[in-house]
C-alpha cells in the first residue's frame, strides 16, 4: 500500500494552534502529514504529544521543523551551504535537531533544502522571456548559456562547504536511522543541480542521503531552464525515496493543486515505486474544495 500524505503547508500559515491545524487537514481525508518549516516548537509539541489520540501519523519533516525561535522562514535561516563556518555549522546543527525531532515523533524522512550559490538570482530573467512569448528564442539561449556560466564559475566555495555539511548530517541520521531527502529546487542559483546531486550520491554512497523529488520545482525548471523533469527522475529513480506533489500554472506558478496544470503526473508516476513517499504540497491559496479534487485527481491517476 502506498505512504500518501499531505503537507501542513496548506494551512500552518494560517493558524498557530495545533488542534485546529490538524483537524483542518484531516478534512481532506488524509491522516498521514508531513510537517514543515512553519511549525512553531509550540505546536510541534502538541502534536508529538497527541498523534495517537488524533488519529494521525506523522511520516516526514521539512527541515527545519519546528521553525526556530518562531521564524515562519525557518529553514532557510541558516544555509548549509554558507562559507561563513560559524554560520555553516548553525544550520548543521538545526537540520540535527531536525533529524532528532523527527525520530522523536516517528517520522520516517526529513526534506532538506541544500543551500544555495551567492549572487543575484537569474529566474526573473528567463520568467520575462516566457511572460513575452520568447522563451525558446536566441535571446533566452543567448542568457541561459550566461546564467549556467555564472552558476558554474561562483559555485566553488558554497559546494564544498555544502558537501562538509552533508558528511555531518548524514552521520547523525545514520545514528538515527532516519533517511534525508535531498530536494530539486526552484531557483536556478540554489543547490542541487543533476551533476551536483551524481556527485553527491556517488560520494555518498549506502549513506541516509537520498533524493526527493518535487514535481512544481522541476516543472518550472523545464519550462524556464529547459532541464526535464523526465531525465531528473529517469536519473536519480534508483535514489528517490519521496516526491512533493503539486501542478503549475502559468508556467511558474507552483503549490497548486495537482491536475490543474502542466505537469505529466502519469510520467511521474512510472517512476515511483511502491515503497516511495508521496506528499500533496500545496499553498495556501488553494481553497478545501480544489485540495479535495487534487486528492481525488491523485486517487484516479493510482498516485494516491
Amino acid at each position: 500500500m502506498s505512504i500518501c500524505a499531505i503537507s501542513t503547508c496548506w494551512r500552518s500559515g494560517l493558524t498557530s494552534n495545533a488542534k485546529v491545524l490538524i483537524e483542518t487537514m484531516k478534512k481532506t481525508g488524509m491522516s498521514m502529514l508531513e510537517l514543515e518549516f512553519r511549525i512553531l516548537s509550540e505546536a510541534f509539541e502538541e502534536i508529538k504529544k497527541n498523534c495517537s489520540a488524533w488519529g494521525i501519523k506523522i511520516i516526514s519533516m521539512h527541515a527545519v521543523c519546528p521553525s526556530p525561535q518562531g521564524r515562519v522562514r525557518g529553514a532557510e535561516e541558516y544555509l548549509i551551504s554558507d562559507m561563513e563556518e560559524e554560520k555553516r555549522v548553525r544550520g548543521v546543527d538545526q537540520v540535527k535537531q531536525t533529524l532528532r525531532n523527527a525520530a522523536d515523533i516517528g517520522a520516517r524522512v526529513i526534506i532538506l533544502h541544500c543551500g544555495r550559490i551567492p549572487g543575484d538570482e537569474p529566474i526573473n530573467i528567463m520568467k520575462k522571456f516566457y511572460d513575452e512569448g520568447k522563451i525558446h528564442s536566441r535571446e533566452a539561449e543567448i542568457s541561459l548559456r550566461e546564467i549556467s556560466q555564472n552558476r558554474t564559475t561562483n559555485k566553488g566555495k558554497s559546494f564544498e562547504a555544502l558537501f562538509k555539511s552533508l558528511d555531518e548530517i548524514n552521520k547523525e541520521a545514520e545514528k538515527l536511522g532516519i533517511d534525508v531527502g535531498l530536494e530539486n529546487r526552484y531557483y536556478f542559483f540554489e543547490f542541487p543541480d543533476m551533476n551536483e546531486l551524481k556527485t553527491i550520491f556517488s560520494s555518498f554512497n549506502g549513506s541516509k542521503l537520498a533524493y526527493w523529488h518535487d514535481t512544481g520545482h522541476a516543472q518550472v525548471n523545464e519550462t524556464l531552464f529547459g532541464i526535464s523533469q523526465e531525465r531528473l527522475l529517469k536519473t536519480f529513480h534508483n535514489h528517490l525515496i519521496g516526491v512533493h506533489l503539486h501542478d503549475v500554472l502559468n508556467g511558474y506558478n507552483d503549490h497548486n493543486a495537482p491536475g490543474c496544470g502542466t505537469v505529466d503526473f502519469d510520467m511521474v508516476k512510472s517512476y515511483l515505486k511502491p515503497e516511495t513517499i508521496r506528499v500533496m504540497e500545496i499553498n495556501q491559496k488553494v481553497n478545501p474544495v480544489d485540495a479535495k479534487q487534487g486528492i481525488a485527481f491523485l486517487k484516479d491517476r493510482g498516485i494516491f
